[in-house]
């Protein structure tokens, strides 16, 4: 692990759902432009486009990474490929802990929402900050609550 790093994970978008919806519709172009190949349809080019298009969205899908790290003074993230790269001080936080969290009703689903970044899952990492130094609560999701427990009570006794 690097050096002063004590917690570290990296996170993509594993749902089944997203994947199966994904493959269902990557079957369903490439068939359609082999069955237009096969019949000599000459005028594929909405086809191509819409090929195109489902290709990139599902490549731009398998890209989205959430990497979070714990240092002994603060907690990072990064969320490739929006820019997205933080660093939140531990001395500044109240209050941390690994909660259980209810993406849709709390955040409205998964990604960047306002005070939130997750990819899957309902396990995160909450961080309560004094109000007049950033938000008022910052979550960031984990897919290793046991590990992430751990640690944050290992920092908390530190």
């Amino acid at each position: 692990m690097e050096t002063g790093v004590v917690f570290k994970e990296e996170q993509k978008f594993k749902q089944w759902w997203l994947w199966s919806i994904m493959a269902i519709l990557n079957g369903v172009i490439i068939f359609n432009l082999l069955n237009n190949a096969i019949k000599k349809n000459n005028n594929q080019t909405g086809m191509i486009i819409t090929a195109i298009i489902i290709v990139l969205i599902t490549i731009f899908l398998y890209s989205i990474k959430l990497k979070t790290r714990i240092l002994k003074d603060s907690v990072e993230i990064i969320f490739f490929p929006f820019g997205i790269h933080k660093t939140y001080t531990l001395k500044n936080i109240e209050k941390i802990e690994v909660t259980k969290y209810n993406p849709f009703l709390e955040y409205g689903g998964w990604g960047i929402r306002i005070g939130a970044y997750t990819i899957s899952g309902n396990k995160g990492l909450k961080m309560y900050y004094a109000k007049d130094t950033y938000k008022d609560v910052i979550l960031i999701g984990t897919q290793k609550p046991e590990e992430l427990s751990k640690i944050i009570k290992h920092l908390k006794d530190a």
